[in-house]
């Protein structure tokens, strides 16, 4: 995406036309939030420093063919739903010559290595390259930072120590193994769970009436752009969908990347008023951020630094089931009835 959020798309009057054509249709254009320049805070300086002297670490480790099986096998098993594998997990593990850790260590004190873990929360190393051979290509080692420009180049080390500036939006044609903060567990290192099921709802009688409430079921998502630099693997798409008599937030687990996907199918609830949505990529951190869309507070949170994708209010007989309806939302298309 451009710079300056979805609406520089667009010129002002096209923007003009487009609010006055979505509010005749009982649709409000989404509205992102304001835009900050992106900073560092002291503790992420910290954490990206240490994470630079691992990934030269690990650029060197990478020589040994033990390290390289190691990896491979263990960030092929996704356990957290992507190709990575936490430090956590490996640090013990036998590379044929000694443990994962030894080997990250060489040149270190065991103290010092201690100590720079000690700065980067459930770090992990991720495999977000090329499809590679571990037993006849050594990777280059990128390093996830953690806050700034997420769309920056990447800064990646080979086994000799070189420098090698790679595109953030491109996934590497070369294979390219990366150290960063997981986004897909919480600070205890537990894999964050699924996103909560809706019932359907136990209608009474074979017709509802005017007045019931109208179940609200995404059916297909067409996402353009999903806001997620290649060094941080696939992207976490969350939606919070909130109104009257209706309230779901979390992950649609199906959604990776940009692409046609018929199978996104998830029922939110019934709802008895206007439907707010609010589509966000989450990068991890806090949730310290009120997510609002408008004046509309959805009573939920999260990070300040996560990715808005879109948002918009529709109107409660849009989900009376006699038609899908779609909305482009600029990063996303959703598709309801």
């Amino acid at each position: 995406m451009l710079p300056g959020g979805p609406m520089t798309r667009f010129h002002l009057p096209a923007a003009l036309s487009l609010g006055l054509l979505l509010a005749a249709c009982g649709q409000q254009p989404a509205t992102a939030p304001i835009a900050v320049t992106p900073t560092q805070t002291a503790d992420q300086t910290q954490t990206n420093a240490a994470l630079h002297v691992l990934a030269k670490q690990l650029a060197r480790a990478l020589s040994e063919p033990g390290v390289r099986t190691l990896i491979a096998q263990q960030t092929a098993l996704k356990v957290t739903g992507d190709t990575e594998a936490l430090y956590a997990t490996l640090a013990s593990q036998s590379t044929g010559k000694g443990t994962f850790a030894q080997a990250l260590s060489s040149g270190l004190s065991t103290q010092s290595l201690s100590a720079l873990v000690s700065k980067v929360p459930n770090l992990h190393i991720a495999d977000r390259g090329a499809v590679w051979d571990a037993d006849t290509t050594i990777p280059l080692v990128a390093v996830a930072t953690e806050g700034g420009d997420e769309y920056a180049p990447v800064t990646a080390y080979d086994a000799q120590g070189h420098v090698h500036l790679l595109d953030s939006r491109k996934t590497p044609s070369v294979p390219v193994i990366a150290v960063g903060v997981n986004e897909r567990v919480d600070a205890q290192g537990t894999i964050l769970p699924q996103s909560p099921q809706a019932p359907w709802p136990k209608q009474q009688g074979s017709d509802l009436s005017a007045q019931a409430c109208f179940g609200t079921r995404l059916v297909r998502l067409d996402v353009i752009d999903d806001m997620e630099p290649f060094v941080r693997g696939h992207a976490e798409v969350y939606v919070a969908v909130k109104g009257a008599g209706i309230g779901w937030h979390g992950r649609l687990p199906m959604v990776t990347e940009p692409g046609i996907f018929l199978d996104a199918q998830q029922y939110f609830g019934c709802a008895d008023g206007d439907v707010h949505f609010y589509w966000y990529e989450r990068d991890g951190g806090a949730a310290n951020h009120v997510i609002m869309f408008g004046p509309f507070n959805f009573g939920w949170q999260n990070d300040n630094e996560d990715d808005f994708m879109g948002g918009v209010k529709m109107q409660k007989n849009l989900f009376d089931g006699t038609s899908t309806d779609v909305r482009d939302l600029g990063n996303l298309k959703q598709y309801t009835d």
